[in-house]
């Protein structure tokens, strides 16, 4: 993507990408983000995420309050500002993410109408890393990397 000529125009990602970019890169000038469209407009404005999840092995009052804690914006506004996070919290603020790239794809994902999860997240490991990866990266090996940008 980043050679020249590129080999890759478009490299639909999640947001850790960035993280991997060559250093130097501007965002906004070397590359940027944007809302990748619908394929109809019917069905609105559709956004891909992939995420972690969190839960409780026992029932201890105190681990109840990290439990609540974390399922506010206020529980992760460390993370979106150290970065590498996108925040499913309603009470979450844009200003709170540190890296503008972040913050671009966060107004993206609060502009949807519709979130879904990466097929391949919602899959086993033998096929979502697997059979999955393995078939799209051998199937069309000459062809440009196309996966995902949003908010993992």
């Amino acid at each position: 993507m980043f050679e020249n000529p590129p080999k890759c125009w478009l490299h639909r990602q999640g947001n850790f990408i960035t993280s991997f970019f060559p250093k130097g890169l501007k965002a906004g000038v070397d590359y940027d983000v944007f809302y990748f469209p619908p394929v109809d407009p019917q069905y609105g404005k559709p956004f891909l995420v992939a995420g972690d999840i969190m839960a409780a092995t026992n029932e201890k009052p105190e681990t109840a309050a990290v439990m609540q804690y974390f399922s506010t914006g206020a529980g992760v506004k460390g993370w979106l500002a150290a970065g590498g996070a996108l925040a499913p919290q309603n009470d979450s603020k844009l200003d709170w993410y540190g890296d503008p790239v972040e913050r671009k794809v966060a107004e993206l994902a609060k502009g949807a109408t519709a979130v879904r999860f990466d097929a391949s997240d919602l899959m086993p490991g033998a096929v979502g890393s697997g059979s999955e990866w393995k078939g799209f990266t051998t199937t069309f090996p000459a062809r440009p990397t196309w996966t995902r940008f949003s908010g993992d």
